[in-house]
């Protein structure tokens, strides 16, 4: 039996950072550790975006939505914005910010693709859907960081891809 591999985060929480690590255990169980807190997290998908979890005997009921890599999060009817970003986005937001124009749309884990809304040579703006991919039973729309041209689109429906695989470039 293969040891399931971890998928590392950083969520933006206003202009908080927070270090994420989650690793299926299976049977829709997870290990999460926030910020070095480890919590065992049992999940049941009970509807489109929403969850029923337990975590350590305590039962929440969770609605997820996104756009990208942003997710509004409610639990106790309390809702939670987050950007979550792995360590290539990470790095992409920050070459981002010093001026460099991202060009390859990576997998930010590993999933399936669900659709590809765009084709090579199609125009797109800032936050338009190019890829929605399948993973942790929740289907992810990933947008444009930039307007620009898709060059190559480099997955197609059905496809399993690994974090960090190449989905679209734009030119």
């Amino acid at each position: 039996m293969t040891e399931a591999r971890s998928a590392r985060f950083t969520a933006l929480v206003g202009e908080t950072e927070h270090a994420i690590e989650v690793r299926a255990l299976g049977e829709d169980r997870w290990r999460i550790t926030i910020d070095g807190r480890e919590r065992v997290v049992d999940s049941r998908q009970t509807g489109q975006g929403t969850f029923s979890l337990l975590i350590e005997h305590a039962a929440a009921e969770v609605s997820v939505s996104n756009r990208g890599d942003e997710f509004q999060v409610v639990v106790g009817g309390v809702s939670h914005r987050l950007r979550l970003l792995d360590e290539r986005a990470l790095r992409r937001r920050d070459r981002s910010v010093a001026g460099d124009e991202v060009r390859e749309i990576r997998a930010a884990m590993p999933g399936k693709v669900v659709a590809v809304l765009v084709e090579a040579g199609a125009k797109v703006e800032r936050g338009q859907g190019l890829v929605v991919l399948e993973a942790m039973k929740m289907e992810n729309e990933i947008a444009s960081p930039r307007t620009g041209t898709v060059a190559e689109v480099c997955v197609r429906p059905g496809q399993a891809v690994e974090a960090g695989e190449l989905l679209v470039r734009l030119e």
